[in-house]
Parts: structure tokens; sequence; C-alpha cells
């Protein structure tokens, strides 16, 4: 998946969260451990944990506009699981099979 695919899979997968996060007035309180200001519920069943940014504009560091860092969570069984991520971006080699 090249990069320009990757962003554009972020932004769609964002633009359909926020609207339906901002819907979700009955979410859960954050998960143990995660602070509340670093909370972002979506469901009864899903968060996104805020873990930092690429930007510190109060003392003046831009480094990447406008990104956060974090990660999902999801609520299975009344217990909350982290979601890690797959490999880190970049080319990976694709083995090919051909039908018998």
């Amino acid at each position: 998946m090249n990069r320009t695919t990757a962003l554009l899979l972020a932004a769609a997968v964002v633009g359909g969260i926020i609207p339906y996060a901002a819907r979700s007035g009955n979410a859960p309180s954050a998960p143990p451990g995660v602070a509340a200001h670093n909370w972002i519920a979506m469901s009864e069943q899903a968060g996104f944990v805020i873990t930092g940014g690429a930007n510190d504009a109060s003392n003046g560091l831009r480094s990447e506009q406008n990104v956060v860092k974090g990660y999902f969570m999801l609520r299975r069984d009344g217990v909350w699981l982290r979601v890690e991520p797959g490999p880190a971006p970049g080319v990976y080699p694709t083995e090919y099979r051909t039908a018998r």
C-alpha cells in the first residue's frame, strides 16, 4: 500500500469516526490506567487513546502538522483490550502463488 493510499484510508476512517464520536453521549469513561483527557470514546465498546502529539505549539515546536499519536482500544466481555498495529509502514515482499 503506498503512502497516498494509506493517508486516504486514514482520512476516511477518521472522517467516519469523528461525527459518530461526537454523538456518543452515553460513551463509557476511560479504561483503567488511561487519563480522561487522553480518552476519546467512540462507542460503548471502542475508543482511542492519545499518547502524544508531534506538535508542541506552546513551545513553538511543530515537527508535523496536525498529528496525534495513540492507539485504539476495544471492550470485549467487559475487558478493555489494546489494538496493536500491524507492521510498520513500508514496502514488503509479496508471495504470489499460481493455481495448480
